[in-house]
């Protein structure tokens, strides 16, 4: 959920003014009143706005009950939605489906086999 906190606390650890990070960001002082109080939800264009402003990851305005910065999904890929980093490639992936494939197609054999006895 949207923490206008988290906004708040990002823009004084950015040293900017809350006019000077308006600016920067396109947005209106009132919008940003908004957000810190909840009485308002930023877009998703304004969120990327103040992110890239901010030099942070959208994902940093949020509350989450996860830290998505320790997932670790395999083939050491990391990351959340915002950030994804690793040193898997796309024929890495292709080698594996194959390798999976003929796993699969030894397995039905073999269950044929046990079937006919």
């Amino acid at each position: 959920m949207f923490n206008g906190l988290n906004l708040k606390s990002l823009i004084e650890a950015s040293g900017l003014t809350q006019k000077e990070f308006c600016s920067q960001a396109g947005i209106s002082e009132q919008s940003l009143y908004g957000y810190f109080d909840a009485n308002a939800n930023p877009t998703s264009k304004a969120l990327e706005k103040m992110a890239n402003v901010l030099k942070c990851s959208i994902d940093d305005f949020f509350d989450r009950e996860i830290d998505c910065q320790t997932l670790n999904v395999g083939h050491h890929v990391k990351g959340n939605g915002n950030k994804v980093y690793g040193d898997i490639a796309l024929s890495d992936c292709q080698k594996e489906i194959a390798h999976l494939k003929e796993l699969l197609l030894e397995k039905e054999r073999t269950i044929q086999i046990l079937m006919n006895k």
